[in-house]
């Protein structure tokens, strides 16, 4: 399949690198005429992908397979087809082959906008690898739920690099995944602050007042910023329980937030209860 007239109908940057000269009328046709086969239309650009400082240029290729990523979900919608998952599927078979780094981060942030639960365990495979695991994330985290044992699997395994593990931490907490509640109380006794406030808002989050008196012990142990975010998820904690439960929360707010620029909390605090 001969996938260059498409190409060449979108523009390339001028000398400044600003786009210019566009044909909107051009592209849209070559744009509609590429979506009639999306997968081989997909499965070429690809390989037309270089990586970021290689030498050649790629910039069609890019803007047309983003444009195919964005519009895909909706055409699929409109005509009842399952061309979105099979379009998704040949960039999921992409990533897992001989590709440069920066080109599959590229391409999963492509998936993060058409992809859907038969890519999941495709992108799952890169929370581990650094430079792709910030990308991997977003993309499982923008697919939803179904994404959190792809986390839940990651997580032993990165436990001993920390932008790893907050990684997967974020995308857990994010999730508000249940199955891992325990991951969160244990990490409320890390060194590393950032973790322990993933570990406290993932129990947010969940909201089971089952883990109020661990996260209110180690809300306390909180200074500066972090004083200050553990305070906010005590907040949000007290509108997901029961009000007997989110009265203990208030009351710690009250016996722990003294400083005289805690005082907004003192009265959060005294009027809901």
């Amino acid at each position: 399949m001969d996938i260059q007239p498409y190409l060449d109908s979108f523009p390339l940057p001028a000398k400044r690198g600003i786009l210019s000269d566009i044909n909107k009328e051009k592209t849209e046709k070559a744009v509609q005429e590429a979506m009639k086969n999306p997968e081989d239309v997909a499965s070429q650009l690809v390989k037309r992908l270089l990586d970021p400082g290689a030498e050649g240029n790629d910039i069609q290729a890019r803007h047309l397979l983003h444009t195919m990523a964005v519009r895909i979900p909706d055409y699929d919608r409109k005509v009842n087809t399952n061309k979105r998952a099979k379009f998704s599927l040949v960039l999921a078979k992409a990533i897992s082959g001989n590709y440069p780094d920066r080109v599959k981060a590229f391409i999963i942030r492509q998936l993060q906008i058409c992809g859907g639960e038969e890519v999941v365990p495709a992108i799952g495979a890169f929370l581990i690898v650094e430079g792709i695991a910030d990308d991997a994330a977003q993309a499982l985290i923008a697919i939803g739920k179904v994404s959190a044992e792809q986390f839940r699997k990651a997580l032993p395994k990165v436990k001993n690099n920390s932008i790893l593990y907050r990684n997967v931490l974020h995308g857990l907490a994010e999730l508000a995944d249940e199955s891992s509640k325990e991951d969160f109380l244990e990490v409320l006794v890390n060194e590393d602050n950032e973790c322990r406030l993933l570990g406290l808002w993932g129990l947010t989050q969940i909201g089971d007042s089952s883990t109020l008196e661990d996260f209110l012990k180690a809300d306390q142990k909180e200074k500066g910023f972090s004083r200050i975010k553990a305070a906010s998820f005590c907040l949000q904690f007290a509108e997901k329980i029961q009000k007997k439960d989110a009265a203990k929360i208030y009351r710690h707010l009250q016996e722990t937030r003294t400083l005289p620029e805690e005082k907004y909390l003192q009265k959060i605090a005294s009027s809901a209860l």
